[in-house]
């Protein structure tokens, strides 16, 4: 667990200058603040922050094999750590240390890339094969921990599990790319496939890349696809919830974050049912007071803050704009957890795998237009599969967008289209499966263990999710469609005897009031905006105008343009 960074040459074996390793990777101390490693061999350098976890979780990195052939490090938790060891010893590999980066190391040597079958957990890995001369980078099934790459202008591979640790490269050229700005004001998040830096890349969940000296690249390919099964039974649910937290739990003893969530809930339910000690929770209000109660937690309740500090630390810890609500409050929760130790739990992403309920009107409308028997103007009001689930998933209107950029803006932006990226997921099989893959494909590690990561890493905290548990996953995505789509989250219901009352509806959210304020204006006076030239400055301080006076609820799209220029202006500025 940690943070790592470093540099491959596929040209030629140029030699990597290890300071310049550290510098990237000291841009992310706070991901590893437990000590540091590096490796170099010719052409290629490894840079590591370790944070120490449990077990061998935070073991010194980058490793190598005796021979020096194999070198590794990941960032992450390999979940089934000890099984692969024994199996590993078994088959005569020789493993010195207990980490997990040790079992990534051999395991990659006894399997190749086929150890990915094999790995649970969440993690970012990386492996240099000195024989062959390839350097071979992989992320986890679901995209809980990130990992960023770009060519720079002397060929180099450069990678790291943030952003800012490209942008500590003197190489690395800085410009924003506008169809990720687009992507973000559409979804409220940049997408797995895309970076505001142009020229970066992420390297997507469930895929690797395989760079080899002196032949190329090969283009991303993806490892693991969710595959069709028999269907699941609804009453095993709550066991199945139940063995995704004790796999997650992986030997630590986690505290909890309750963030508003019933799944948030569950998860204290089942640690507690599951500890002889008082389960440690962390709340930004008094809404899980009730939780606690019921189990008798050891409970803190930390302050948010203002949201001027909010933003602010938002936005150095994030790098890209991310506007969803709960990342405001994710960072501070994510510091109470330190003070209890270094790993925490939450409900992550629970609502998105089991999100089927909100895909009802969407499944129904699009099995209307797969028929083909409307007439044309039936058909235009139904609109497109991927338009509508843009609506569902709470994207504004694509003319109320369209109008903040100027007429440059526009006409860079004339072929892109960001609900086009469902396209390839809703023309496949059943409507509501496809609804709920594109969630799990595009939104779950894009906004909600984005969030999680770099919350849970800015505090120095693992940030474990076992609702984006694969094994979880899947066995949600393959209860019957009747039950997916019930008005009561199937959750609800397999944890109703556990849970106490939950409180309904989200709390009413500051930003709105709170962009009435010098904040709007401070949108619609960027210096930033204005020299970038993409966007409609005149239009965006009508929208504030507007917004202040109460004639119309702006929030949705102030809110991100407020978070796209402070994070604008931390990136260029």
């Amino acid at each position: 667990m940690g943070a790592i960074a470093g540099l491959f040459h596929p040209a030629t074996p140029k030699p990597v200058d290890p300071a310049r390793l550290r510098a990237m990777v000291m841009t992310m101390a706070h991901r590893g603040p437990d000590g540091a490693g590096e490796w170099t061999a010719p052409g290629v350098g490894f840079a590591h922050r370790r944070l120490a976890t449990v077990g061998g979780a935070g073991a010194r990195q980058p490793v190598a094999t005796p021979d020096l052939r194999y070198a590794a490090m990941l960032d992450g938790t390999i979940l089934n750590h000890d099984a692969l060891r024994e199996e590993l010893l078994a088959s005569g590999q020789a493993i010195a240390g207990g980490g997990d980066a040790e079992v990534v190391l051999h395991g990659f040597a006894a399997w190749g890339p086929a150890l990915l079958d094999r790995l649970e957990g969440a993690f970012a890995i990386v492996v240099h094969d000195a024989a062959t001369q390839t350097l071979f980078l992989a992320r986890d099934r679901l995209g809980a921990k990130p990992l960023h790459y770009a060519v720079l202008p002397d060929g180099a591979l450069a990678f790291a599990s943030e952003l800012k640790g490209l942008l500590a490269h003197p190489l690395l050229r800085r410009a924003p790319d506008a169809a990720a700005i687009d992507d973000y004001l559409a979804l409220g998040h940049v997408p797995d496939d895309a970076c505001v830096i142009a020229g970066v890349q992420k390297l997507p969940a469930a895929h690797f890349l395989l760079v080899e000296r002196g032949r190329g690249w090969r283009a991303p390919r993806r490892w693991w696809h969710m595959r069709d099964g028999a269907p699941s039974a609804s009453d095993a649910l709550l066991p199945e919830i139940r063995a995704a937290v004790a796999r997650t739990t992986a030997g630590a003893i986690p505290g909890a974050l309750l963030l508003g969530d019933a799944a948030d809930a569950a998860v204290v339910a089942l640690l507690a049912e599951a500890s002889a000690k008082a389960v440690r929770t962390v709340a930004v209000d008094e809404a899980a007071a009730g939780v606690a109660a019921r189990f008798a937690t050891a409970h803190r309740i930390v302050a948010v803050g203002d949201m001027a500090a909010s933003l602010s630390a938002l936005v150095a810890a994030f790098d890209e704009p991310v506007a969803a609500a709960e990342a405001i409050v994710a960072l501070p929760a994510a510091r109470g957890a330190r003070c209890d130790g270094a790993v925490a739990m939450a409900g992550t992403g629970a609502a998105l795998v089991m999100g089927g309920s909100r895909w009802r009107g969407f499944a129904q409308r699009e099995r209307v237009r797969r028929a083909g028997w409307l007439p044309r103007w039936g058909a235009t009001l139904l609109g497109t599969a991927e338009g509508d689930h843009g609506t569902a998933s709470g994207m504004p209107p694509r003319g109320v967008r369209n109008d903040v950029w100027s007429v440059e803006g526009r006409r860079m932006l004339a072929d892109h289209r960001p609900e086009a990226r469902f396209a390839a997921w809703l023309t496949k099989g059943d409507p509501l499966d496809a609804a709920m893959r594109a969630d799990l494909a595009i939104r779950l590690p894009a906004e909600a263990l984005t969030i999680a990561d770099r919350a849970g890493m800015a505090a120095g905290v693992e940030w474990r999710a076992p609702f984006a548990d694969h094994r979880l996953v899947t066995f949600i995505q393959h209860l019957p469609r009747a039950i997916r789509c019930a008005k009561v989250s199937p959750l609800s219901v397999a944890l109703a005897r556990h849970l106490p009352p939950m409180p309904v509806g989200a709390p009413a959210s500051p930003i709105g009031a709170w962009l009435r304020g010098p904040a709007g204006e401070a949108i619609a006076r960027s210096r930033l905006l204005v020299e970038l030239g993409w966007f409609d400055l005149d239009r965006i301080a009508r929208l504030v105008a507007e917004h202040r006076a109460g004639q119309a609820d702006h929030q949705m799209l102030l809110w991100r343009l407020l978070v796209l220029e402070r994070s604008l202006s931390r990136l260029f500025g």
